[in-house]
């Protein structure tokens, strides 16, 4: 456009001089040719006058035509070429001018215009060929720096209506995350900014919790943690307190891994603010922008104003929240003073000790009813009275409450002293005396006294109570122990013998079950009364629970002691007891030990009289045994102990295993009909079976039965559980439980929970327990299987005939088997009192709608004849010899002893 310009220009001037240069030959043309007009007048008019005048020629004289009129003529020659030339100069000119000079200062001036209205992108479309390129730079310039300054600008009034509004939240008084909340959302909506977030500092786990935020995507609030590792820009903003500008995010890069919390592509500039309060940082502020190198000087100036507002938000807020705590506390002390004081007086007045003052004159000031009431007086009738003279005994009247408190205004505690009623009745008391001290002076004291006359009387009860049995007012096993270890210190030092007996009354059990604990109770206390009466001062008798009793018959030798034991024998047997019209007798079980100087502890000696108890009970009841060490019965006891500490090993080293006998049936072939009852072994030390006979006496006379039952149960559960294909052949599956178990108020919940845990159908499970053990506890049998019969669970009356008045019971019991006696079985062939009693069983049992399961059948015609008396089941070598669960104890673990 340029190179088009100075074309144009230079031809128009070209054809100005081409015009000049003609129109100057033209002129000259038409010099010459005038001049030689001029020279033909001239001549020819010298020659005319000579003629005339007959003189001679004067010089040679010429006159030039005149130049201006020479060149009019010229211009008048040439008026319409060069007048058409001069038109097309100046066109072309005109053109030029336009085009080189007055469009550009037009446009020029519209770019002015345009930037003057505020659009300075106008001063980018000013031509390169204009000739104002140095303008147009300089106005592109002029328009970015004014951009740039209203911008700036422009943040900083979006960064005030962000303080502004910042401002009116905080002056609202909300709490610090309302604050934090509506803060976010001004710098986003009035601060420009692209993002912004504040987050609670937690110092000791060193973890931000974002607390609100405004713009960002996803949920970062309560679940986002933010480490303040020193590696990013918020460890440093908290551990400095100090600001922190990022002005460019590389959202590619691993340094802006504490961001990706809250999203990438939010921004391109960052800056981190802490807000602290006293030093400390509690919360760190988080925002971001749009720009690269956003926060300037004055931006993070206006950014710091507003963290330093959002801290004072805090502190204010904080400070109103503990004024207001304060003042609900003054508020509640106030009330609580009140409610105090109507407390003191309903105390005062409502609460049992008696309770008076005293001034410095010894006068009561005041008095509350209680203390007037056990003193026997009215209220009025104490107050502004010497009261020391009228309640204390005649030698302490004297002697006021507070004496002695003048000086060291402390308290003054009497344990045993006595008051005087109105009526010169005395009492026990015991009092507290407290000085009332104003100004650093004693103005007077509180009493504090309480009638002792009920408390000592309960307090030789406690004593009594302490080291006697509450029932039978014998001495109590600790006071027994007591005198036992004085008794064997003496025979340790003198030389002296002492007996000792352990009692065990017999079939007192028997009292219990059928007319209850009150009975058992009493009779228990009628016994013991005729019992201390026929030992009278030889010994030392004491209850050492339940149904067993110590006696210690000090400075004693055997022959003596027996002769004692003959009285309790005669006593016990002459006893009758008497209840609701029935009346039983007792007998008793006595072992009997020497304590001498031999014995190692009085532990053994109570012992060695323990262990010739039972063997006592063994060998038949209601007689005596005398331990001696090298006897064969106590040694049987002892052996039965150590029976005790091999079981409870060989559970701990799971050393039980189970093995299955099936019972099978005489009427009935079909699948799902088979009955299996599992049997219980145990390992020895080297591995060998230890049959039940050995060790199962010894777990019922030590309470072991229970744990042995529990693991039982749970190891059948696991493997019928374990064997599904087993378990849908088997139509019953029976476990034996003790006579122990009976009595555990928990075993048939334990048995549910076991039922539950391994997904089992009740149906497929039975329960044998055997008579002797139902009579002993009918009623805790009969609601043990009522429990589980309501679940589904069958039960078997085991080793059934050999009680006493079997059927009387059996027609109340909601058994569903009955298993005869394997006794009978074994004779019946040979004894026709047998044959008549399996015979007679099962028929009973048909007819009460049981059926019946023969034991110990051993060969093939006791079998015949259980058919052919319609027995249901048999059960014993003859049928099939027990064999092992092979999988038992696979992946089920220890049981639970619960």
């Amino acid at each position: 456009m340029r190179l088009r310009n100075r074309t144009i220009l230079a031809i128009a001037i070209l054809l100005l001089c081409l015009f000049l240069v003609q129109v100057f030959l033209d002129y000259r043309q038409v010099q010459v040719d005038a001049l030689e007009v001029a020279q033909q007048q001239a001549s020819t008019a010298q020659s005319e006058l000579v003629s005339q005048s007959g003189d001679k020629p004067q010089s040679n004289q010429t006159h030039s035509p005149p130049a201006f009129s020479g060149f009019i003529r010229v211009l008048q020659q040439n008026l319409l070429t060069q007048g058409v030339g001069f038109l097309l100069v100046f066109v072309m000119l005109s053109w030029l001018l336009n085009r080189t000079l007055l469009t550009p200062m037009a446009r020029l001036k519209q770019v002015v215009d345009e930037m003057g209205r505020g659009n300075y992108s106008a001063a980018t479309d000013l031509s390169d060929s204009s000739g104002f390129e140095g303008i147009s730079r300089s106005l592109a310039i002029l328009a970015d720096e004014i951009t740039q300054k209203e911008l700036a600008l422009n943040r900083q009034k979006g960064l005030y209506s962000v303080l502004s509004h910042t401002n009116k939240t905080i002056i609202r008084n909300e709490s610090s995350q309302v604050i934090f909340e509506r803060f976010c959302q001004i710098a986003v909506t009035y601060g420009g900014f692209t993002a912004a977030w504040i987050g609670e500092v937690k110092q000791a786990e060193k973890e931000i919790h974002p607390l609100t935020s405004a713009n960002i995507s996803g949920d970062l609030v309560g679940k986002s943690v933010i480490s303040l590792d020193l590696d990013n820009p918020l460890g440093v903003s908290v551990a400095g307190n100090c600001p922190v500008i990022i002005d460019e995010i590389d959202w590619q890069t691993d340094e802006t891994t504490w961001h990706l919390s809250v999203g990438s592509n939010i921004g391109q500039s960052a800056a981190v603010f802490p807000i602290s309060l006293n030093s400390q940082v509690r919360a760190v502020l988080a925002v971001y922008a749009e720009q690269e190198n956003y926060f300037d000087d004055a931006i993070r100036d206006l950014l710091e104003e507003v963290v330093s507002d959002l801290a004072f938000a805090m502190e204010n807020y904080e400070r109103t929240q503990a004024h207001k705590a304060a003042h609900r506390e003054l508020e509640a002390s106030s009330d609580n003073l009140a409610q105090l004081n109507r407390q003191m007086r309903l105390l005062l007045e409502s609460t049992g000790e008696g309770i008076f003052g005293v001034d410095k004159q010894g006068d009561c000031s005041f008095i509350n009813q209680a203390a007037a009431g056990m003193l026997g007086y009215q209220q009025s009738q104490l107050q502004h009275q010497p009261i020391h003279e009228l309640i204390r005994l005649p030698e302490l009247s004297q002697q006021p409450f507070n004496v002695g408190m003048s000086k060291q205004q402390a308290p003054r505690r009497v344990k045993d002293e006595s008051f005087r009623r109105k009526d010169d009745s005395i009492f026990p008391v015991e009092y507290s005396t407290y000085p009332i001290v104003e100004n650093g002076q004693v103005q007077g004291s509180v009493s504090v006294f309480r009638d002792m006359t009920e408390t000592r009387s309960m307090l030789r009860e406690m004593r009594f109570l302490a080291s006697h049995d509450p029932l039978t007012h014998l001495l109590n096993r600790h006071a027994f122990d007591q005198r036992l270890r004085e008794a064997f210190a003496e025979a340790k030092d003198f030389g002296v013998e002492h007996v000792l007996c352990y009692m065990d009354l017999d079939q007192f059990k028997v009292v219990n079950d059928t007319c209850g604990h009150g009975a058992g109770d009493t009779m228990l206390r009628q016994l013991s009364h005729h019992l201390r009466q026929a030992i009278g001062a030889d010994g030392v008798l004491a209850r050492l629970g339940g149904d067993e009793f110590g006696l210690l018959l000090e400075r004693c030798d055997l022959e003596s002691g027996l002769r004692v034991t003959e009285r309790i024998f005669d006593t016990v047997k002459r006893f009758r007891f008497s209840w609701e019209g029935r009346s039983f007798s007792c007998a008793v079980s006595i072992g009997v030990a020497v304590l001498d100087p031999n014995m190692e502890s009085p532990h053994n000696v109570l012992s060695a009289a323990d262990t010739a108890c039972y063997v006592a009970k063994d060998m038949g009841r209601n007689r005596v045994h005398v331990y001696r060490p090298y006897d064969e019965e106590i040694s049987r006891q002892q052996g039965q102990m150590r029976w005790v500490n091999r079981i409870e090993s060989a559970i701990q080293q799971e050393r039980f295993r189970l093995l299955q006998q099936p019972i099978m049936s005489l009427a009935s072939h079909a699948i799902g009909d088979e009955h299996v009852e599992v049997l219980l072994r145990m390992q020895d030390e080297e591995g060998n079976d230890v049959l039940p006979g050995a060790f199962i006496p010894a777990a019922e006379r030590y309470n072991l039965m229970g744990s042995l039952d529990r693991w039982v149960i749970r190891n059948t559960f696991s493997w019928l559980s374990r064997n599904p294909g087993r378990l849908e052949e088997l139509g019953l599956c029976a476990i034996n439980l003790s006579g122990q178990s009976l009595g555990d108020g928990n075993l048939h919940e334990y048995i549910l929970e076991q039922l539950r845990e391994f997904g089992l159908p009740a149906e497929k499970i039975s329960f044998e327990i055997t008579e002797t053990a139902v009579v002993n506890r009918l009623d805790q049998a009969t609601r043990f299987i009522s429990l589980l019969k309501r679940r589904g669970f069958h039960f078997a009356l085991d080793d059934f005939g050999t009680g006493v008045s079997s059927f009387a019971y059996l027609k109340s019991l909601p058994v569903d088997y009955l298993k005869i006696d394997g006794s009978f079985v074994q004779n019946m062939l040979n004894d026709p009192v047998d044959y008549a009693m399996v015979e007679s069983i099962n028929r009973i049992g048909h007819l009460m709608g049981l059926q019946t399961i023969a034991e110990y059948v051993e060969s093939d015609q006791i079998l015949e004849q259980l058919i052919e008396i319609g027995v249901d089941y048999a059960q014993g070598f003859g049928v099939v010899k027990p064999s092992p669960i092979s999988s038992v104890g696979s992946g089920a673990g220890p049981a639970s002893w619960g």
